[in-house]
């Protein structure tokens, strides 16, 4: 941990903003901490990838003390933030002893949301980190597995239907990754 030589900016999260505060702080007179849960930067645009086999999850996942390397006034301390404590200027974590800060960026993310229907996601797994997309890739893969054994056989279909939620990028870019560079059927109305 780093001891306070200058005015101490904690940043909450190792995704796109707070890796781009982190680094426009590189070379001010400011000590920075970044807190994660992780240990890596992801890419999380290339999600969809791994989810689909097309890539290992080290191509799309950095280590956050590599990206700073040569940044002395930059640390990196991975756990889970707790609470926020604004009247003291404290972040209070899960593993280690508060860390106290002169300015806070929280930056922590994003979380996919089943609106109220939780029991939606053993159905519907959502693609935010390395672990989603890894539970996603392995099923996948299982179910073509299945199909190569089934092939010929009207089982094998059940084994080769994916249904995607969400026509956002995600959606949209995993469905060519799982069906082909085909052009995909439009409903009928």
């Amino acid at each position: 941990m780093a001891h306070k030589k200058y005015p101490r900016v904690v940043i909450i999260g190792a995704g796109f903003a707070g890796i781009n505060a982190a680094k426009a702080l590189a070379k001010k007179p400011v000590d920075v901490i970044i807190i994660d849960r992780t240990n890596h930067h992801l890419f999380q645009p290339l999600l969809y990838q791994v989810a689909s086999a097309a890539l290992s999850p080290g191509d799309i996942a950095s280590p956050i003390r590599t990206i700073f390397r040569g940044k002395p006034n930059i640390y990196v301390e991975m756990d889970e933030v707790t609470a926020i404590d604004t009247k003291n200027q404290v972040v209070k974590l899960s593993e280690q002893d508060d860390i106290a800060f002169d300015y806070l960026i929280v930056a922590p993310g994003s979380r996919h949301s089943y609106f109220a229907n939780p029991e939606w996601e053993q159905f519907a797994p959502g693609l935010k980190s390395l672990d989603d997309a890894l539970k996603i890739r392995e099923k996948v893969l299982l179910s073509f597995e299945q199909a190569e054994h089934l092939v010929g056989t009207d089982e094998a279909t059940k084994y080769l239907t994916f249904v995607i939620v969400g026509g956002g990028p995600t959606g949209v870019e995993i469905a060519p990754m799982l069906f082909g560079e085909q052009e995909m059927p439009l409903p009928q109305s």
